[in-house]
Order: C-alpha cells, then sequence, then structure tokens
C-alpha cells in the first residue's frame, strides 16, 4: 500500500452532509503538483471544500491541492453533500488515483487504496427472511392458477425424446431440447415417437397453457407460441436438480395437471447496459431466467450519458467514441475502473443473435434509445452535429452533469434522431421502442437564442414544450416504422405527445395514476417496489443504493399495482402490467449482477403472472426454499434469506 484515502462523516443533518478527507503519503517520497482523481456519487458543493479546489462531472471528481504532500505525510480537505444521511458503505467513495503534473497531457495514475468509509452510525444486524426448514413438494413460481397433483412420476432419460412439435411450439421445442441436452449431456431427438408431446389447443386463451404429466408420457397444450413457452418453463423447473439414478442419468418429474394463464399482459425486466457493459452471455443467461419464471419481456436500456452499446452504421462514432471512458478518452471515468479504458457494445449481428435466442424463450426484446436527457456519450461523439456552441444554459442533471441534453433548436438533432430510431426499427422486430424521456433538468435551453427563437416561432412559453416538441417527432418516426413509442413519465411534459405512447411509471405509484388519468396506458415500475439496485436489507455493508429506500423480499412480494383502485374500476385496464429494473451504476460484474437480481425476481415473477388472491407470502417462501437448489446448481450468486 503506497497512498490511502479516508472518507469519514463528521456532521449530518436531515439533508446535508460534512466529510473529512483524508489522502495519506505512506512513501518515503513526497509528492508534487498532484491531483487526487476519485469517484464519488454525490455533488460535492465546491464552496465548501475547506483546502484545495474541486471539479466534478457525473460521478467523477478531481481534487486539486497547491501544496506538497511530504513523505509519510497527511492531506486533509472537508466538503458538505445536499443530501440526507449516508446509511451504506457503497455511498463512500468507489475508486480513486493520483496523477501528476507532468503527466497531466496523459494521465498515468497511480493506485490508491480506499477504506471504507465511517458512517458515524451504529451497527444494524443484517435483514433476513426465515424460509421454512421443508421446501414445498410442488416448488413452482410463479404460482399457477390451477394445480393438482397426481399419483405417480414421469422420467426424463437418454431415452426420452421430444415429439415432432407444430409449427407455433418450434421455438419453446428448441428451448426444452437445447435445456435437456445439458441435463443429460447428450442429444435429445425429435421425432414422432417422443414421449414430450407439444399440440395446439384452441380453446386455450392467447398466453394460457395446459401440462399434463403422466407415468409415460408429458402432454403440453396452448393456443400460441408464448403459451408452449410457459408450460416448459413449468415442466423444467419440475425436474429435480438431482437425478433420482445416478448411474443413468435419470430425473424424476412428479405427475401433475395444470391450467394457467397470466395475470398482467406485460411481465418485463430493464437491464442498464449505459452505466456498465454487461457482454453477450450474461445477457442470455438473464434471458435463459426470465423465460424460466415467465417473464415476457426485456428491456434494453443500450444509451446513457455514460455509454453509447449499440452499433449504429450513420454514426460509427457513437461506438467508436462514445463506448468507452477513461482517464485519457473523451468520456471521463464514471462509477468505476477509474483507472484505465472501459467499455464495450453491441454489434448489430449480436444483437440479432441475443433477439432470436430470445424469441425461442418467448422474450420480446424492446430497446431503449434515451433522448433528449441522458444524452452526453451521443453529444461528446457528435460535438459538431449535437452542440449548439451559442447555447449558455446553465443546468445540472440528476446525475451532476451539464451538458448532457440535446438541443431541440438543431438541425442535427432531428437527423440524429431520425437516422438512430430508423435504424433501432430496422434492428429490433418488436413493435416498441422506447425513449427514455426521463430527467431532463430545470434551467436546460433557457440561455440559448436558438431555442428562444425556436420556442418564440412555435409559440412555446415553457421550455418543457421544447421536450414535447422532440418526443413528438420521435413518436412520428417511429410511428413512421410501424412502432408504438414507450417512455418514463416524463414523456408527457410538454403534452405533445400523443395517448398511443405507453407510459412507464417509475417515480411514485401517484405518477402512474395521474398518467392514466389523462388517458395514457402504463406499465407500472414504481423504483420504490421494483428497482433491484436498491439494498435488499438496512445494514451498512449490504450492496446497493437507498434513494428509493430499502427493497428486502419481502416489500416486492407484497407490491401490487395501485392497490387503492378496486379491481372493477375502469382505470385498470390501462395497466398494462409490471416491469422490474436493475439500474447498473453499482453493478460492474456477473457476481454482484446475480446478487442484486436474485431471488427478488422470483418475488417479481409471481406479481406479474399469480391471480392475486392466489397469491400467499407464506407458501412462496415454501417454493422458494424448493428453488435455492436450481440457483446452486446454476451457479447463481443469490442472497441468501438466512
Amino acid at each position: 500500500m503506497s497512498y490511502r484515502l479516508d472518507l469519514t462523516v463528521i456532521d449530518k443533518k436531515e439533508n446535508e452532509s460534512r466529510f473529512a478527507l483524508s489522502l495519506h503519503n505512506l512513501t518515503d517520497t513526497p509528492l508534487q503538483n498532484w491531483s487526487l482523481h476519485f469517484l464519488f456519487n454525490r455533488f460535492v458543493r465546491a464552496e465548501t471544500l475547506s483546502k484545495g479546489t474541486i471539479s466534478q462531472t457525473g460521478s467523477y471528481c478531481t481534487l486539486t491541492a497547491t501544496d506538497n504532500l511530504p513523505a509519510n505525510g497527511l492531506f486533509y480537505t472537508e466538503f458538505t453533500v445536499g443530501t440526507a444521511p449516508f446509511t451504506l458503505y457503497n455511498d463512500g467513495i468507489l475508486d480513486a488515483f493520483i496523477s501528476l503534473a507532468s503527466t497531466a497531457e496523459y494521465i498515468k495514475p497511480l493506485k490508491v487504496d480506499i477504506s471504507t468509509i465511517n458512517l458515524d452510525q451504529p451497527a444494524v444486524e443484517r435483514y433476513n427472511t426465515p424460509l421454512p426448514v421443508e421446501a414445498a413438494d410442488i416448488a413452482l413460481i410463479p404460482k399457477p392458477n390451477k394445480i393438482t397433483q397426481l399419483q405417480g412420476s414421469f422420467h426424463i432419460n437418454q431415452h426420452t425424446a421430444i415429439s415432432t412439435p407444430p409449427t407455433l411450439a418450434q421455438g419453446a421445442v428448441n428451448w426444452l431440447q437445447a435445456e435437456l441436452n445439458t441435463l443429460l449431456n447428450e442429444n435429445v431427438s425429435v421425432n414422432q415417437q417422443g414421449n414430450i408431446h407439444y399440440a395446439v389447443n384452441k380453446d386455450l386463451v392467447d398466453e394460457g397453457y395446459r401440462l399434463l404429466i403422466e407415468n409415460d408420457n408429458v402432454w403440453i397444450q396452448a393456443n400460441s407460441a408464448s403459451g408452449f413457452v410457459y408450460a416448459t418453463s413449468s415442466l423444467l423447473q419440475l425436474i429435480p436438480s438431482k437425478p433420482s439414478h445416478q448411474a443413468d442419468s435419470t430425473y424424476q418429474l412428479p405427475m401433475v395437471d395444470i391450467n394457467d394463464k397470466p395475470h398482467f399482459g406485460y411481465r418485463g425486466m430493464m437491464l442498464d447496459c449505459g452505466r456498465h457493459f454487461h457482454p453477450v452471455e450474461r445477457i442470455k443467461h438473464l434471458i435463459d431466467q426470465l423465460a424460466r419464471y415467465k417473464f415476457n419481456t426485456f428491456h434494453w436500456h443500450l444509451t446513457d450519458d455514460e455509454g453509447w452499446r449499440v452499433e449504429i452504421d450513420a454514426y460509427p462514432e457513437l461506438t467508436r467514441i462514445g463506448a468507452w471512458r477513461g482517464p485519457n478518452e473523451v468520456i471521463a471515468p464514471q462509477f468505476s475502473h477509474i483507472a484505465q479504458r472501459y467499455g464495450g457494445f453491441y454489434s448489430k449481428q449480436e444483437i440479432r443473435d441475443v433477439i432470436a435466442y430470445a424469441a425461442d424463450r418467448g422474450i420480446m426484446i424492446i430497446p431503449e434509445i434515451d433522448i433528449p436527457g441522458h444524452c452526453r456519450a451521443a453529444i461528446l461523439s457528435l460535438p459538431d452535429l449535437l452542440i449548439d456552441p451559442d447555447d449558455k444554459s446553465v443546468y445540472r442533471s440528476i446525475q451532476n452533469y451539464s451538458d448532457n441534453i440535446l438541443s431541440p433548436a438543431l438541425k442535427g438533432t432531428y437527423s440524429f434522431i431520425s437516422n438512430v430510431l430508423s435504424e433501432i426499427c430496422d434492428l429490433f422486430p418488436a413493435p416498441f421502442v422506447h425513449i427514455g424521456a426521463d430527467e431532463v433538468p430545470v434551467g436546460v435551453w433557457t440561455d440559448s437564442p436558438a431555442c428562444q427563437k425556436f420556442m418564440a416561432e412555435h409559440d412555446y412559453s415553457d421550455p418543457k414544450e421544447l421536450q414535447g416538441h422532440l418526443l413528438r417527432f420521435a413518436e412520428e418516426v417511429l410511428e413512421g416504422k410501424g412502432k408504438r413509442m414507450m417512455g418514463w413519465e416524463e414523456a408527457t411534459h410538454g403534452e405533445k405527445v400523443s395517448k398511443n405512447t405507453i407510459i412507464f411509471s417509475w417515480q411514485s405509484e401517484q405518477a402512474g395514476l395521474e398518467c392514466i388519468q389523462k388517458g395514457y396506458d402504463i406499465v407500472m415500475q414504481p423504483a420504490q417496489a421494483t428497482y433491484l439496485d436498491l439494498a435488499q436489507g438496512y445494514s451498512a455493508d449490504e450492496a446497493g443504493v437507498d434513494w428509493a429506500g430499502k427493497l428486502p423480499l419481502d416489500k416486492v412480494y407484497n407490491y401490487y399495482p395501485l392497490s387503492d383502485l378496486s379491481e372493477e374500476n375502469s382505470e385498470r385496464k390501462h395497466i398494462l402490467g409490471i416491469q422490474t429494473a436493475l439500474w447498473s451504476e453499482l453493478v460492474n460484474n456477473q457476481s454482484r449482477f446475480e446478487y442484486m437480481i436474485y431471488p427478488r425476481l422470483l418475488a417479481v415473477s409471481e406479481i406479474c403472472w399469480s391471480d392475486p388472491k392466489h397469491r400467499n407470502w407464506d407458501d412462496f417462501k415454501a417454493r422458494l426454499k424448493g428453488q435455492l437448489s436450481y440457483l446452486d446448481k446454476a451457479g447463481i450468486n443469490y442472497r441468501h434469506c438466512e
């Protein structure tokens, strides 16, 4: 250890905290003309710094001092942030390095070790969810509408084969065959003599299915490709984690008769790949689990301030520049990997491959291209097209950026939106495209002569109408490509988009209700109940964030959208379904990725699928107990409940 950084809470009020920052030089060599670079997810009030000067872009802070740092010496300063007291170690400094003035043109980072933040608070015991000693005999999640356990069992082994399926079931059969090939370590055949049978039943609702497991045969009936997938997911869950006969790899399944259908039509998960890049294999593994637990939508958040992750032929700079960040890149480091080049993107061929993979598993992929905010990676990649040099507007986004909003007064903005969305529509077959539209800060466009002229020409009185203008343009582009627009609730700002736009309510339940009352269809995704980046307990060492509170497993399971609305209320028809989300500011590896998702994803699956009157917390815990052996076998790093 050569350099060590400490951060300590020294004073805290309801919405303000003061910190002491100490940098220790543990070497025998003094540092001259040095600066400290560190990642901190709160906005540091520069004027409160007791020693030195600081600049901040997003989470990336550069602290410069005029004094040398003596050998075996200490630099000490204090600063204030305007947020509630911290409760999690993840709130502290995430990464840091030292650079010297002699290397300012090309930074050569000097590693700094970081101590765990001193939160100045008593320790809190880890929050647990005790599970029953015995797992449920039939541990299906989500809980089927109707299930009858029969006497006897069906054996899956090397003699198992799949009967030649109808075309509608081909995707489900592809998935089942792939899973059984892995399970049995040999290829399972598809032929007319198979004992797992798929058949179309026109009497079943589109997403419904019937699964009948008898002693010698498995019968699967559905009236849609998705129905066959959901029956297959139930079949796969009924396969035990260990064979009953090790010698011939025979797996014994209980005989059951299941009739099932979903409660909500839209059952989704959003993954943020902008803040941290998640490789294709990680995406596919997640899609496997979404299919297993009967989700039908993967919402792929592909662009943000910190990274552009999708190949666009019209603008190769978006991935050549915008997909990468680091101390010597156009985009500064954010969130992690501060001392190195970090990033990545998906080629169009990789995306097509993922789309096909998901389709076999009944998962529709909806892309998100975030506009007009969260566009810093795009703006810095295409400055000649997207920057208005005369715009002197002063603003700060919630993520601490002052240069991340597209200008509605530039012709380049419209060609950018049109070209990008056109390529996205051609790439993704889903009938929907999500355009973000969230978190445009106050102050944007207010000191831009071009924007003010634009407002006058269109008789706009509120800058929010400029946002609405851009979004209406995006909607028209999407309509021309046969797509329906989706957006976060701020898409309604400026009141320019049509009621055909589907709104995702993320800030609160009340926001969702207000959108319904304006006539929009909505997907409920309130952060307080569905954001998987929130900490799962109350102790300081819990991974995650807590800006919307803590989110333990029981709180997820007990969520029901707009519970104050009666089942008979006509406004309920506007609730298309539920979506959960993993924002990835602090998720930069497979282990953390899985820890934040599981087992809460299983609780979300049940609130999406199962009839509310069939939901029972104690029963769910018994079935969850039965699912843990699968998570163990799959090598998933879930948060243990006890």
